[in-house]
Formats: C-alpha cells, sequence, structure tokens
C-alpha cells in the first residue's frame, strides 16, 4: 500500500491510497464487455450458489423431519424463488454490502420466511406429498447466512487483485473532491479505485495519483486513457450553474455517474441511489449496458455475426465479383467512421461508387449522383453494400444493431447542430438500427431528418433489450425495400 500526501498545504490529512493500475498495464482498452460483466458473473455465481444450498436443504429436511422427499421440480421451484426475492432485495449488490452484517441477516430472514408458502405452493400445484417445510426453511437459512460472509471476502480479494473493482474518477471543486477521495481510498472492501481527480478550471495543476487533469476539457480523454467505470460529480448541489457544466461533459461518455451528498449519511434504500465505496449517492447518470447485459450484447455479436458472416459468405463472394467486372477499383471501400465512445474506426462496405483517392470532404450520396456504378447502385437500394461490416461486428468495432455509424465529416457537422449527438455513441454502432427500421434510413438531407434519427437512436440505447434486437433485424429486410431515400 502506498501513502500519497494529496495535499501539501494540509499535510497532516495522508490517506492511504490503493491505486488502481494504469490503463496500459490493463488486459484490454475499453470497451471491456467481459470485464464488465465479470463483477455481474461472480454476484449470479453467488446467487447459483445460495439457489443450491436452498434445494440442498430441502433434500436434506427429510431426514431431520418428518414429511416426504420434495420432487425435483419442487425443489428448483423453492430455489428459485428464494434467489429471485433476495436479488429484489438488493441482496445481491456488492456496493450495498453483500456480506455485511444487514445483508446476512435479511438474507437469512427472507430465506425463512419464503421457503415454506413457496414448498406448500409447489407442492399443492404438482399435487405431490407435503414436505417438511419449516426444517428445509430453518436449513436453508442457516445455510445461506454462513456461506455469504465467505464468498463476500472471495469478492472482496477478487476486487482488490483483478479488474472487477470499478475505476473512479472524481470530478468537482477542491475541498469536496478530496473529501470524495479519501472515503473511496479509505473502503476497506475495495470495490472501488481512484484513479484521478479533476478539479475547477481555475484549480493549479498538481499531480494527484499520478492521474490529475486540470480541467473539465480533460475528463473525456481521462475516461477514456485511465478506462473509468464511475464519475463522482462533487460540487455543492445549489451550484447549479457547475453542476450543469460538469453534467453536460459527462453526458456523452459510457460512464456510470454519481452526485456526492451534500453530507454523508446512512444508505437509505430507493429509486435513483446508489452506494460506491460505502457512500451513498445519487445516482444521474448510467452506461446503457453493464454486467450481464453487456455481456449478452457482445455474446449475440459475436456468435449471431460469424453465423451470418458464413451464412452470406457465398453472397459476398458473387458481389466481390460483380464489382471488380463493372468498373476498376478495390472490391472493398475503407472509410473512417465514429463508433463507440465517440472514437473513430475503419468501417468497411463493398465499394459502390467509381474508385478515387479519399476525399477530404465527404458528401452524402444523393439521387442519381453520378459518382455510383451500375453495380453500386444495386448494392445501395438493397443494402448488400453493408455486408462486409459484418467483419467489423465479429472484430468488435460494430454491433448487429445500434446507431448507424457516420462519416468523420459529418460527425463533427451534425455534433454542432444537433442536440446529444454525440450521445448516441453510448453504445456500438449497428449494421441496422432502431431509426433504419422507422424510416430513417439513407440520406439525411436536413438537420431536422438527422435530429429525428438521434431521436430514435437514443430510444433504442435507453430501451435495449435482447428481443428488440431481434425484432430490428426481423424488420430490417423489409424496412431495405420500402426503403426510398437509400441511393
Amino acid at each position: 500500500m502506498r501513502y500519497i500526501d494529496i495535499d501539501q498545504q494540509r499535510s497532516f490529512r495522508t490517506w492511504p491510497l490503493l491505486l488502481a493500475p494504469k490503463a496500459a498495464e490493463r488486459a484490454s482498452a475499453r470497451p471491456r464487455p467481459v470485464a464488465h460483466a465479470l463483477r455481474g458473473i461472480l454476484l449470479v455465481a453467488g446467487r447459483l450458489l445460495e439457489g443450491i444450498m436452498v434445494a440442498a436443504a430441502g433434500l436434506s429436511a427429510p431426514l431431520l423431519a418428518e414429511g416426504a422427499v420434495p420432487a425435483p421440480l419442487t425443489v428448483v421451484a423453492v430455489a428459485l424463488l428464494t434467489a429471485h426475492i433476495l436479488a429484489a432485495a438488493g441482496l445481491y449488490d456488492a456496493e450495498a454490502g453483500y456480506g455485511g452484517r444487514r445483508a446476512l441477516l435479511l438474507s437469512a430472514l427472507l430465506t425463512l420466511v419464503s421457503v415454506p408458502p413457496a414448498a406448500v405452493a409447489a407442492s399443492w400445484l404438482a399435487g405431490d406429498p407435503l414436505p417438511p417445510v419449516f426444517t428445509w426453511a430453518g436449513l436453508a437459512a442457516l445455510a445461506v447466512g454462513a456461506a455469504r460472509p465467505g464468498f463476500a471476502r472471495m469478492l472482496k480479494h477478487l476486487a482488490r487483485w483483478s479488474q472487477t473493482a470499478r475505476r473512479v474518477l472524481v470530478v468537482g471543486d477542491r475541498d469536496r473532491a478530496l473529501e470524495a477521495l479519501s472515503l473511496i481510498a479509505g473502503d476497506e472492501r475495495r470495490w472501488a479505485f481512484p484513479v484521478g481527480v479533476c478539479l475547477d478550471r481555475d484549480a493549479p495543476p498538481r499531480p494527484i495519483l499520478g492521474g490529475f487533469i486540470a480541467s473539465l476539457d480533460d475528463v473525456e480523454r481521462m475516461v477514456r486513457e485511465e478506462a473509468v467505470d464511475d464519475v463522482i460529480v462533487a460540487v455543492p448541489w445549489k451550484d447549479t450553474m457547475r453542476l450543469a457544466e460538469c453534467l453536460a461533459v459527462l453526458k456523452p461518455l459510457t460512464v456510470d455517474v454519481h452526485l456526492f451528498p451534500e453530507a454523508p449519511e446512512p444508505f437509505v434504500d430507493g429509486r435513483g441511489l446508489s452506494v460506491l465505496a460505502g457512500v451513498p449517492m445519487a445516482k444521474i447518470g448510467s452506461r446503457p449496458l453493464s454486467g450481464w447485459r453487456a455481456f449478452i450484447k457482445a455474446m449475440e455479436d459475436r456468435v449471431l455475426g460469424a453465423l451470418v458472416l458464413v451464412l452470406v459468405s457465398p453472397i459476398m463472394a458473387v458481389v466481390a465479383i460483380a464489382i471488380k467486372l463493372d468498373s476498376p477499383g478495390p472490391v472493398f471501400f475503407r472509410q473512417s467512421r465514429y463508433g463507440y465512445d465517440n472514437q473513430p474506426f475503419t468501417c468497411f462496405k463493398f465499394r459502390s461508387m467509381v474508385a478515387r483517392p479519399e476525399e477530404v470532404q465527404v458528401s452524402q450520396a444523393t439521387r442519381n449522383d453520378p459518382r455510383i456504378t451500375r453495380v453500386g447502385a444495386f448494392l445501395r437500394r438493397s443494402s448488400l453494400d453493408e455486408l462486409p461490416q459484418l467483419i467489423n461486428v465479429v472484430m468488435g468495432s460494430m454491433s448487429l444493431v445500434g446507431p448507424r455509424p457516420h462519416a468523420v465529416s459529418h460527425h463533427h457537422h451534425y455534433a454542432r447542430l444537433v442536440d446529444d449527438y454525440r450521445c448516441r455513441h453510448r453504445m456500438k454502432p449497428g449494421i441496422t438500427g432502431w431509426a433504419q427500421v422507422n424510416g430513417y434510413r439513407g440520406e439525411t438531407s436536413t438537420v431536422e431528418l438527422m435530429r429525428k434519427r438521434v431521436i430514435h437512436d437514443l430510444w433504442y440505447i435507453d430501451h435495449w433489450s435482447p428481443w428488440l434486437d431481434l425484432a430490428i433485424l426481423a424488420q430490417t429486410p423489409l424496412a431495405c425495400l420500402k426503403a426510398t431515400n437509400a441511393y
């Protein structure tokens, strides 16, 4: 453990800070769906472990008390229902105290009162003899209460030595930011690591934690370079101007945003509240996908994307031959576009225009555009020119479904004209999207059309689910056939 004096003027206040590793030392850079999902996977493992204990208690109860052995279906139903009740009570939230005394007592109590009615109902519905439900409940409560502290210690060690700990950046005025920093650094559970502080614009430059940034203008760079998971805004709540300034900078970023309280108070569970490093805060922003949701989205893209790529490879081969026979030039068109976290990436498409040197200002294709080749016209109308983007999906720079990526010049142009335009990059860009299946595909000839596309993109980000993705994929072929502004 390293001791760092973070304020020379207050040398008596020296906090022990277990520093997070630098981003360059991490296994991978953002986006990190698997790394983000690891925390969720560990907590789901805890839920599974407690479900198994409830099931084992049900099978063991007839050995200690008179009653029938519960049917396998009854055992599974009771275990699942108990785990669901514990989850609904917030008892699988690591930050809220997975292994704390309150969580231990509440989990045992809820198990004790949940098992009997669940076992009676399941046995009655199945027409099975009644097992010794109270013995089952007692054994299950003891098992859950005994296992939880040990599993919590394991989570603590994993958080200390692995990527499961959350990386936190503090933004705000000097006194409150350092107060927040000291609380995070002093949290013995090590669920969070401070990676830096961003003080006021007029604050004198001074290294803090090896990750100091002098102004809000550098927040985006810091978030990206240090792979930040959470940002704490530590400014007085009554200072609405400064608060609005901080939120405007943070809104497009793919991080969870917490508002540091005026004074730390005992945690009260409720909507919009969060706990980070043991400190209760108001959660005012969150990443669209995290934990299991990020993992599911990543697996959906990699597995389904690879499968579709294999299935359409014969079509892609035919298209490639047609392009070579139709006009001189390469088969693929590569273009830099803005994607996840407002970072540029190389987007692949089939070439649909005459080959020419890279243009500085890229103009959108229009009706009867002379640059479009004969084969290219068909490819663009049918959207077959987008098939190579399956390569981007498998490589991880794009998603099957998401906001469509735009060329660099278009990105800068519309970012100045359309509110929240950059917020659409909080998810990976997609081959198709909610805007496209709702008629906003192809040319955006006016700012109003782009504004409507952005509104649909943001709605998709806020309402994402695997089922929504499947619905969009199912609607895409029909949307391509009906489109009149793709040329």
